[in-house]
């Protein structure tokens, strides 16, 4: 019984990989809109760790962080203003910690927490994943709504943009090593 313990709980170990990132390539992104105009805010500055098993993908897990400050709109003023409405100084990081994988018809359902503004809240994300030789490609596209999230939407012309926020994750990597 103990050598049974022993080689399942070995598996285990070794059935989990850490994946590294490729910064050039990866980003998560936002789009915001207004009736005078859309935009993308992008960061590439992805932390945290993907552990992926790759004998059963559902047991997966995911905590990726971004510094607030590291999205880039093209546009410094309505990038600086972005920080202050999401008040950055206290609140620096969006983060996701995956606390389930599912498997859905076009891929997987994350379930985990979303934390921004200070705020966290169970999302469920909808990831595609491929895999090719030793890369892996993980991309999503959901949104939230600002004011889930207690952010106070900013106005021009008095008029207020759009609630929801869209957003974008593109993750290339590839296994660092075997735990």
């Amino acid at each position: 019984m103990k050598k049974l313990v022993y080689i399942l709980f070995f598996q285990y170990l070794f059935a989990q990989s850490i994946i590294n990132f490729d910064l050039n390539e990866s980003f998560i992104s936002y789009d915001g809109k207004h009736p005078a105009h859309n935009w993308t805010g992008i960061s590439k500055d992805i932390q945290g760790t993907f552990e992926i098993n790759k004998q059963d993908l559902t047991q997966s897990k995911v905590d990726l962080f971004v510094p607030v400050f590291s999205f880039d709109s093209k546009n410094a003023n309505r990038d600086s203003n972005m920080l202050d409405v999401v008040e950055e100084y206290y609140y620096p990081f969006v983060r996701f910690t995956s606390s389930k994988i599912n498997k859905s018809e076009s891929g997987f359902d994350v379930v985990g927490n979303l934390s921004f503004h200070g705020i966290t809240k169970e999302f469920t994300i909808p990831v595609e994943l491929n895999e090719d030789n030793e890369n892996i490609t993980v991309t999503s596209d959901f949104s939230i709504m600002l004011t889930d999230f207690k952010i106070k939407r900013p106005a021009l012309l008095t008029i207020k943009i759009r609630n929801q926020v869209d957003i974008k994750v593109y993750l290339v990597g590839s296994i660092e090593n075997q735990k």
